[in-house]
């Protein structure tokens, strides 16, 4: 068995590096312990890289790689697809992070256009309740404690 690896780069077979763009993709969901939501990221309309897990801790937000269970690692964990250098992860979590942000702005946004409608505070409907009581009691305690008085002298 023959475990060399061969590694061709792009800009070995072209001659010149290609630029590479990313879109992402992120999916807040109702928080699960830490998970706040999954993201995917496109290169260049050509690779997508799915299941990015954002998390939400006591420091601040934390994207997790794509993973897979394996019992051999501490974490129990194996990273499916990872960034090679520190500068290009602080690339794509900023992505991710920022790609979260706007969809939760926009969720924020679509639930307030669609708010209920103001209710009238507690305090208020009870003394509006009060009144009201007050008034039928009036109304029925004239007429009413007359017509007993006159049924009780008789």
């Amino acid at each position: 068995m023959n475990n060399d690896k061969t590694t061709v780069s792009n800009e070995a077979e072209h001659g010149t590096a290609q630029e590479f763009s990313m879109q992402v993709t992120a999916r807040p969901i109702t928080p699960i312990g830490n998970l706040v939501g999954f993201a995917s990221v496109k290169f260049s309309n050509v690779f997508v890289v799915e299941d990015f897990k954002i998390l939400q801790s006591d420091k601040g937000m934390y994207v997790g790689m794509p993973s897979k269970p394996d019992k051999s690692t501490n974490t129990g964990f194996r990273d499916t697809a990872k960034p090679v250098t520190a500068e290009f992860r602080k690339e794509l979590v900023d992505a991710i992070a920022a790609a979260y942000h706007a969809e939760v702005e926009k969720l924020q946004a679509r639930v307030a256009s669609i708010a209920a409608p103001q209710k009238p505070s507690i305090q208020k409907q009870l003394s509006e309740g009060m009144e009201k009581a007050e008034k039928n009691n009036a109304a029925l305690s004239g007429p009413g404690k007359d017509s007993k008085t006159k049924n009780a002298e008789r």
